[in-house]
Order: structure tokens, then C-alpha cells, then sequence
């Protein structure tokens, strides 16, 4: 399993390089669509969008409340702000127009994060070119406690007896994200997530797959509707629903910020697609927001 996902790496990687080479000679001269999303994330699933200019910085805070069944605990528990919640703060790099570099801390298994994200493909508004294609890779460090184990407990042989090692903290994810601006109004991404995991429970796989479906709704000048669903296809544990999610969306230049209605408490896309979501089917959901500012840097005035 992990040769396949390392083979997988390789050839995405392979095609992110030769799709760089060919974009930048492609579009040079040619007018961009801009703002298919408001953000780099459209509510958890990553979008095509990087922070926009050279030397700025990114910075968000993920915030997901306890859910709720649809009874009386709706009020009982202040719409789920009284439950047990997770965060996540962001910070972000843009090393180039094209090219972001990402650290995060997330509550959940106290785990930080790193990324990198590289526009590939960009949509022109002369349909040179009718898509933009980002890609995305993320490697993710839990650092919480392990929990204790006991002597009956093995390895996937059944003959070498358990003991957490380093490599367990790790989970990486790669992502390939295409996405189309079909109007001022409409927006629409699917992307390819390959997760793979170091340690998992006796009978899952390490290898995840997932795809993401996303798009964007304006409904006014700075108003948004948000909506993801995210199929798992590879790596699904038995009778488990697929992440999805809503949200409204307000964003100015510098500033976004979402309400959102979720199916699962988490954020990372390493924990979102492998770990059960709350059963939205019998009414269960959480509440939530995402709030991102951009801190844009000037660009340098040229020697004279």
C-alpha cells in the first residue's frame, strides 16, 4: 500500500512539473480569470487559490463546535458552542504569484502541519485555457500523548507485539484541484486526495482516496453560498457517510469570514475523510466558522 502511494506521489509530481513548464510558457501574455474562490480553502476542502501575491502573508483561525441532535439539546447546549470543540490556526507564505508555503496547529491530536501549494494551470479569460489546476501536498505530525496499550495487542501479523513508534504520528495528503470560473455568479472544483496514514486500526487501510465536489454561489457583491461533498471511495470504513457541508460566506478585499453547517468536527483533510462524520442523516450537524485575513506586502519598487 504505501509503495502505491508513493508511486502515486511521483507521478503527480511528475505531471505538476511538466504542467508548470508548459503553463508558464502558455500564459504569459494572456489575461487570468482571477477570484474563482474568495479564499484558499473553499469551507475544508482546499480550493485552487493561493495567497495572491508574492511575500504576503495568510493567517486563519477553523473553528468547529460540538454536534447536536435535532432536540431540545440544541438549546440545552447554546447550539453546540456548550460541546467539546476543535480549532485550527493557519499561518501562510506566498514565496511567489504562484507558490504558497502553509503552517498549522489543530487541537485534534494537538497536531501540526506543513504544506505547499503551486498554481499549475490558469483559466484565461479568452478560453485559451478553461480551467485553473492547483496542486497541493501536506504532511501532518500528531504530537498528542499515545494511548496506552496492552500486551495483547499486535502488529497487522499477528506475531510482533505493538509498540507506537515515530513514523505512527505521521499522515500525509496529496491533492490535485481543477476548477473553472463559469460566470460572475458560479464556481465549480473537483479535486483528486490521496491520503495516506502511518498508523490506523486493526482492518482500515492506510491509503485513503477521496474527491472532493465544491463549488460557490454569489448572491450578493460580497456574499457567497458554500457547499462541499466529499466522496471516499478508497479506504471507507463500513456504513460511513461522506463529509459534506454548507456555509455563507462574506468576503472583502483582505478579509473572509463563513458560518458553516458541517457533517464532521474536523479540518484536516487527514482526519476529515478517514474519520466517521456525525450521522447528518438521523438530524445530527455542528456549527462553525472559518475567518482568513491576507496581509498584502508591496511589491519592490525596481532599481534604478
Amino acid at each position: 500500500m504505501k509503495r502505491t502511494f508513493i508511486a502515486l506521489q511521483r507521478a503527480l509530481l511528475c505531471l505538476l512539473f511538466a504542467a508548470i513548464g508548459a503553463s508558464l510558457f502558455a500564459q504569459e501574455a494572456r489575461e487570468l480569470v482571477t477570484n474563482t474562490f474568495s479564499w484558499t480553502q473553499v469551507i475544508n476542502a482546499q480550493t485552487v487559490e493561493v495567497v495572491p501575491r508574492k511575500r504576503s502573508f495568510g493567517f486563519m483561525i477553523q473553528h468547529r463546535f460540538g454536534a447536536v441532535p435535532p432536540d431540545e439539546q440544541w438549546v440545552t447546549s447554546f447550539l453546540g458552542l456548550d460541546l467539546p470543540a476543535n480549532i485550527r490556526f493557519g499561518f501562510q507564505y506566498a514565496l511567489t504569484d504562484r507558490l504558497q508555503l502553509e503552517i498549522g496547529r489543530g487541537k485534534y491530536g494537538k497536531t501540526y502541519d506543513l504544506s505547499a501549494k503551486t498554481r499549475i494551470l490558469r483559466q484565461t479569460v479568452d478560453k485559451g485555457m478553461p480551467i485553473s489546476l492547483t496542486g497541493y501536498f501536506n504532511v501532518a505530525a500528531m504530537t498528542d500523548k499515545f494511548p496506552a496499550v496492552g500486551d495483547n495487542r499486535f502488529f497487522g501479523d499477528r506475531v510482533t507485539p505493538f509498540v507506537y513508534r515515530t513514523k505512527h504520528r505521521f499522515s500525509y495528503n496529496t491533492e490535485l484541484i481543477v476548477a473553472r470560473r463559469f460566470s460572475n455568479v458560479f464556481s465549480a472544483q473537483l479535486a483528486v486526495a490521496a491520503v495516506y496514514r502511518n498508523l490506523v486500526p486493526e482492518g482500515q487501510s492506510n491509503l485513503t482516496m477521496a474527491f472532493p465536489i465544491s463549488g460557490r454561489i454569489k448572491v450578493t457583491t460580497k456574499g457567497s453560498i458554500l457547499f462541499e461533498y466529499t466522496p471516499v471511495l478508497v479506504g471507507q470504513q463500513v456504513d460511513q457517510l461522506n463529509p459534506v457541508a454548507l456555509a455563507y460566506e462574506v468576503a472583502t478585499l483582505g478579509h473572509v469570514f463563513q458560518i458553516i453547517v458541517a457533517s464532521s468536527p474536523q479540518i484536516l483533510e487527514q482526519d476529515l475523510f478517514t474519520t466517521p462524520v456525525t450521522p447528518y442523516d438521523e438530524g445530527y450537524v455542528l456549527l462553525g466558522f472559518n475567518i482568513a485575513r491576507t496581509l498584502y506586502v508591496k511589491p519592490k519598487k525596481p532599481r534604478s
